[in-house]
């Protein structure tokens, strides 16, 4: 391949060099399990699903591990305070436990009626204590840590180059910081690798500094390099993780290990909802399950990617409209196209503009102006790195459905078109699509 990824940490196109030739190995931040998944988390995790689709087309074999937040992610991402799991325990009065792991089993539902592919790996954070104190206790014997009051804090003044993921300098952070809360740290900027736990807390653990539990930061450091080594060839998120997240993170991985862990970070665009951020409070909160019962997985998946992974994208109507329009024609080609000798051509622009940073606006493009040429092997390539479906249509018709169609083709006969086409708008209502070819009229089921 000669495929270029936009990399956040040198903000360019950079060529892509896997560490090894048949392997690719991928870290995608998950769920904080807490609630039921939203569009964002779809739209992100759809990404990185074509992603790594795209290198398995290419016969690459990839490893990819995706986290399971379930401790230390605190409400407003804050250093201190409640835990997002914790506060939705005390409000259904069950554990912590009990809402994560159906939390869990709920973001895999999601995923799979997205088509998205299960992580060969999914690590629970509160399965891997032992491995995130040692983490830590290596950062302290190696000065880049220290302890406060219980507490365990990052020293970002070791890092020289801290603040080079989200192009942030010191000022700024120190101006942002807390000082007044965080009078234990010694910069406003240092952040928390392990907090100690008061008695309110119900997750907390056994350590060197005292009970407590790990900070959200350390967890993914400790997961991606757990079960993919100290070199890894992608890490990817929704772009809103970049800071401070990632910056921790990096900051994190590079001091223990002495070196550049990530190789090549990696952005979704944020999911906005008719033009404005996503909101509960503004009553534009959409989660994926009610998303689907509406559009399907092809609908999704295709309004998803036609817009470039980098950039936002606008959940709204005219959006999903234009895609189900769009996997309408890709259904109907591909039902004709047995008959065709297929286009080598288009395989290869297809190809071409999905290595200039995985183009896959302009991939469907390409597949939507030759899909007269493509035959079924095309279309299959097309679908695999897409994520698609389309087999999964029916054009069964039950016996009152198939009057309404023979009314139409009575009523356009006659050419009674006003007729017609209230029927197809009915039709249209339900979920339908029609189809008039020269060898009848075609129905299809597409939600």
């Amino acid at each position: 391949m000669a495929l270029k990824i936009f990399n956040a940490l040198n903000s360019q196109k950079e060529k892509f060099k896997p560490l090894s030739d048949t392997r690719v190995e991928m870290y995608v931040c998950g769920p904080t399990v807490y609630d039921y998944d939203h569009i964002g988390h779809a739209r992100t995790f759809t990404v990185f699903d074509m992603m790594r689709r795209y290198f398995l087309s290419h016969g690459y074999k990839v490893k990819f591990v995706q986290n399971i937040t379930d401790v230390g992610h605190l409400v407003d991402d804050a250093e201190e305070g409640e835990d997002k799991i914790e506060k939705k325990a005390r409000e259904e009065k069950k554990s912590p436990e009990q809402i994560s792991r159906f939390f869990t089993r709920e973001h895999f539902k999601d995923m799979k009626a997205l088509n998205v592919l299960k992580p060969d790996y999914s690590p629970r954070a509160s399965l891997h204590i032992p491995e995130i104190i040692d983490f830590i206790s290596d950062l302290i014997k190696k000065g880049f840590a220290y302890i406060s009051n219980g507490n365990v804090y990052f020293d970002i003044g070791k890092m020289p180059d801290y603040g080079k993921l989200s192009g942030r300098s010191f000022g700024e952070m120190r101006a942002g910081a807390r000082v007044d809360v965080d009078r234990a740290k010694r910069d406003p900027s240092d952040f928390a690798l392990w907090l100690k736990a008061d008695e309110k807390h119900l997750q907390k653990w056994d350590s060197p500094w005292g009970k407590g539990y790990p900070g959200w930061h350390i967890e993914c450091s400790v997961l991606s390099t757990k079960y993919l080594g100290d070199e890894i060839d992608i890490h990817g998120a929704a772009n809103e993780l970049k800071f401070p997240h990632h910056e921790n993170e990096r900051a994190q991985n590079n001091a223990r290990f002495g070196r550049e862990v990530i190789n090549n970070w990696v952005y979704a665009g944020m999911v906005m909802i008719d033009g404005q951020k996503m909101s509960k409070s503004k009553g534009n909160f959409v989660r994926v399950r009610d998303a689907l019962k509406k559009y399907d997985l092809n609908i999704l998946r295709v309004a998803f990617l036609s817009t470039h992974y980098k950039q936002p994208f606008d959940y709204k109507e005219e959006t999903l409209d234009q895609a189900q329009e769009i996997v309408g024609r890709m259904v109907r080609a591909k039902d004709e196209s047995k008959e065709n000798k297929g286009d080598d051509a288009a395989i290869k622009k297809f190809d071409a503009v999905m290595e200039d940073d995985f183009n896959t606006p302009q991939a469907l493009k390409v597949w939507l102006d030759n899909l007269s040429d493509l035959d079924w092997d095309d279309f299959e390539y097309f679908e695999r790195v897409f994520g698609l479906d389309l087999d999964m249509y029916t054009s069964k018709v039950d016996p009152e459905l198939q009057k309404l169609i023979d009314k139409r083709n009575d009523a356009r006969a006659k050419k009674d078109w006003d007729t017609a086409d209230k029927i197809r708008h009915t039709l249209e209502e339900e979920g339908y699509v029609l189809d008039d070819t020269k060898n009848g009229t075609k129905i299809y089921k597409m939600r």
